[in-house]
């Protein structure tokens, strides 16, 4: 249809006004035909965990989250065991969107024995119907068998891990697809031990879950670290990217449900203690597929060890908790395409001698839309800023660097806090960031009054802007925060080490505790004497040698 050009203004507004009249009689004419004349979707469900075969011992529970959606309301599910009714539930009118957790212990049938189970969801929109199944097959959930490629001999594991198992150091493991840790099992993995992540051309990726209840002992060594890495490092072609990450799924509180679905499993509870095992020494190289993080603690307690972790040239973020109480000391994030590390929903810890550096330029369309982040981002919901718990850190001694200081860098920042989020951050520096440097927001004047909410000690130099919001209008005006723009010597785009003094060191500070080492000074690594990112081979430069 042609319309005449906008500078013709007298000539436009006959046509226009016949144009408005038309439509708007044409859609009073369809409503009063029928008010349904968009009629709403029909009734979705899915597996949280995509399957066509769940394999399962005897006498073992098959445990699987059913997601259902139907936007005019649910109505009914229905599951039929072999095509016998297995189980019925029915949904008030306001539920639109539900978990159903199903759950099947396997009877005293032969191995290679399949179980069908079919569900059927209706709408409350002439009863619509939707339906998913999948099979049940008797016999060991998990594999782990040799495979020679590129001439090297590995040993392939696939499947869910209902048993205590060890990797060891002379085997290099491939994990193939999505690999878990489930029924209150541990995963012991010896220092030295390699892990390749299968990867893949399509959109399925690698990851290895270890779900609530169990554990994963991965102690590694200064010299002999653990590594997870892409299967493309046997070709001499990986990439980040390459696959997804690790999750570790505990029952230590969040401040989004007592129980929640993620990524197939379910995290939260009561357990403030709650202990999901030991990662130390560990470096991640790679990941970062279909927007996972490097590592993930999703309910994670404050009995988990978590130090030394080394996350090197990863797609997304780097490490990210949602709730839980784990504390972090220890990490280097090296080459990060999204947050460095990002903490929400209830995250209690603490955490000391963070590294944070990224050369990753912030090309948003269409190469990487995560370049608009931060090194470190913490939380609390953004819908409800009053949530508790609430994400509450106590941080020291950190490093920052970004990927350049003017605009054709992007707009990634160093540390903001936001959303109800509190924190006590002490003794960091920020460098060479496209936007803010520091940025602190949404906190009430409660907040900022009685402390629990402080950043001190901080240099943030060298950005395009420095400070922004709180940072610049309550903290660096007021000499007692020792909150401002002196450069560090040493510190720049290409070299974290280096700090200077500081009145405060967190060892001796009540509100930080024993768990933090004496560090009086500004910084996360205190000058080349004592770099503790050179002591030993866990750390990935960012041209990709061992410092």
């Amino acid at each position: 249809m042609y319309i005449p050009h906008l500078t013709k203004g007298r000539k436009m507004k006959k046509p226009l006004k016949i144009y408005y009249i038309i439509i708007t009689l044409f859609v009073l004419f369809a409503c009063e035909q029928d008010d349904n004349l968009f009629e709403k979707a029909g009734p979705e469900i899915r597996s949280l965990i995509p399957v066509d075969i769940f394999k399962q011992e005897r006498g073992l529970t098959v445990s699987l989250g059913i997601e259902l959606r139907a936007i005019s309301g649910l109505n009914t599910l229905r599951v039929f065991k072999d095509g016998t009714l297995f189980d019925e539930v029915f949904y008030s009118e306001e539920q639109l969107l539900e978990t159903y957790p199903f759950e099947y212990t396997v009877e005293e049938l032969p191995d290679g024995s399949l179980i069908e189970f079919t569900f059927e969801l209706l709408d409350r929109a002439g009863e619509r119907s939707s339906a998913f199944g999948f099979f049940v097959e008797v016999g060991p959930p998990f594999s782990i068998e040799e495979e020679t490629i590129a001439g090297q001999n590995v040993q392939v594991v696939t499947g869910r891990i209902n048993r205590d198992t060890t990797f060891r150091k002379e085997n290099i493991y491939i994990i193939n697809g999505l690999v878990s840790v489930e029924g209150n099992k541990t995963l012991t993995i010896e220092p030295g031990t390699t892990i390749l992540m299968r990867s893949f051309e399509n959109e399925r990726d690698s990851r290895l879950a270890i779900t609530q209840g169990s554990r994963m002992n991965a102690s590694g060594t200064k010299e002999a670290p653990i590594v997870f890495t892409s299967d493309r490092t046997l070709h001499g072609d990986a990439d980040w990217g390459d696959w997804a990450g690790i999750f570790i799924y505990g029952r230590a509180p969040t401040n989004q449900a007592s129980l929640v679905f993620e990524e197939g499993f379910t995290y939260g509870g009561n357990v403030d203690n709650d202990n999901s095992g030991q990662f130390k020494y560990i470096r991640i190289e790679y990941a970062g597929k279909n927007d996972a993080d490097a590592i993930q603690f999703y309910g994670v307690g404050s009995s988990t060890e978590i130090a030394h972790l080394n996350v090197w040239s990863c797609f997304d973020n780097g490490v990210r908790f949602k709730g839980g109480s784990a504390d972090l000391k220890y990490l280097v994030v090296i080459d990060h395409g999204a947050y460095g590390l990002w903490a929400e929903h209830g995250w209690r810890g603490r955490g000391q001698f963070w590294v944070f550096q990224t050369k990753i330029a912030a090309t948003i369309v269409p190469i990487n839309f995560n370049n608009i982040a931060r090194s470190i981002e913490l939380r609390n919901d953004g819908n409800d800023f009053n949530l508790q718990p609430a994400t509450y850190g106590r941080l020291a001694n950190m490093t920052m660097i970004g990927n350049g200081n003017t605009d054709a860098d992007g707009t990634r920042r160093g540390f903001r806090v936001r959303t109800g989020a509190r924190a006590l951050a002490k003794n960091f520096i920020v460098t060479n960031f496209p936007d803010d440097g520091v940025r602190v927001e949404d906190v009430p004047e409660s907040a900022l009054q009685d402390g629990s909410m402080v950043i001190q000690h901080v240099r943030s130099f060298g950005n395009r802007s420095n400070f922004d919001e709180l940072a610049e209008d309550f903290y660096a005006p007021d000499p007692a925060f020792d909150v401002n723009d002196n450069t560090v010597p040493g510190i720049g785009p290409s070299d974290y080490v280096g700090s200077v003094p500081s009145p405060f060191d967190p060892a001796n500070d009540p509100a930080f505790g024993s768990w933090f080492t004496s560090a009086p000074f500004i910084g996360a690594v205190e000058s080349e004497e004592n770099d503790w990112t050179s002591d030993g081979n866990w750390v990935k430069n960012q041209d990709g040698t061992i410092r």
